[in-house]
């Protein structure tokens, strides 16, 4: 049997506590009922209905108006707490929903990811149909940048140096070795860099820093002491990229995944010899120990669940396909 109390609170509407707060206020059923866009009538009515709830006078009625009791004020009192608690949980549900409705944002820096990461992005969307999803392409120490201030949730880089940054998690998801290619052929790292002093005088087409490719480059030459190729043309999108090699007689460094597509244009061996330094390792990286949004959580499991078949992986040498 349900107590006195546990009965008057779930006769109390909301409503009567807002209607008490305005009478009180003006002090006038009329003045009240029209701040309220009630008929005075229907005012009075929920003013006495509230009264035999509480069993308590809420007013002292007379010609002059509605005069409030002392249990009144204190009624009053309590209501505009209860008013301001209410508040605050709607804010708190609002951020919730919002913060579930959110945009996910992804970075993506990671050249050979593109179809899984798509294919991802396509998988969340099944889930999840109202999920906004914002794709951001930088450079890799741009997007680490923005993950550690939250900008992004998460990112799709190589490893290259990763450890260097304690917060952040990573999962490999792709591994491949590079080679040297220019209209001259193909060569492996290793011949590139112990014959540096011949190859260092040709035109090469390199991405910018900041893009792991280079930048494992540039460890390497740093490492043997080699200074830098005298002439470079510097990309940070490899849109017309193909065209570029094709038009100019230089070298280019490509993962061994990309071989591929020179095969129209000159031969390729079946297998070269990779470079432990030129080793490039693209996945999955978000800031691990804070806690995420429940819709990241989530998105983190689908591109760390092996979507396409278990990833290539090269180590002391790798196949170059033939499609002639």
């Amino acid at each position: 049997m349900k107590s006195v109390n546990e009965q008057v609170i779930r006769k109390i509407k909301l409503r009567y506590l807002h209607f008490i707060d305005v009478i009180c206020e003006t002090q006038s059923l009329v003045a009240a009922a029209a701040k309220l866009n009630l008929t005075p009538a229907a005012l009075s009515k929920s003013c006495l209905e509230i009264e035999r709830i509480l069993d308590v006078q809420l007013f002292v009625r007379s010609h002059q108006g509605m005069k409030p009791t002392q249990i009144c004020s204190l009624i009053v009192e309590s209501s505009r707490a209860i008013g301001h608690e209410l508040d605050k949980l709607i804010k708190t549900v609002n951020e919730y929903k919002q913060a579930e409705l959110g945009t996910l944002n992804i970075g993506m820096q990671a050249m050979g990811l593109e179809r899984r990461v798509m294919q991802g992005i396509a998988e969340i969307r099944r889930k999840e149909k109202g999920r906004n999803i914002r794709i951001t392409h930088r450079e890799r120490n741009v997007l680490i940048d923005m993950l550690n201030r939250r900008e992004l949730d998460i990112i799709f880089i190589d490893s290259f140096q990763i450890d260097r940054h304690s917060l952040i998690e990573f999962v490999p998801m792709l591994r491949a070795g590079c080679v040297a290619i220019s209209h001259e052929g193909v060569r492996s790292m290793r011949d590139i860099v112990d014959q540096w002093e011949l190859y260092r005088k040709d035109l090469w087409i390199l991405p910018q820093k900041g893009i792991a490719m280079r930048d494992r480059f540039d460890a390497v030459l740093y490492a043997r002491d080699l200074e830098q190729p005298l002439e470079t043309i510097e990309y940070n999108s490899y849109s017309g990229l193909l065209e570029l090699f094709l038009n100019c007689n230089g070298w280019g460094i490509i993962p061994s995944y990309a071989l591929p597509l020179a095969t129209e244009y000159i031969d390729v061996a079946t297998s070269y010899e990779t470079m432990e330094e030129m080793q490039l390792e693209s996945g999955l990286a978000w800031l691990g120990g804070l806690p995420q949004k429940k819709y990241v959580e989530e998105a983190i499991k689908v591109f760390s669940s092996d979507m396409s078949g278990s990833p290539p992986v090269f180590d002391k040498s790798f196949v170059a396909p033939r499609f002639r």
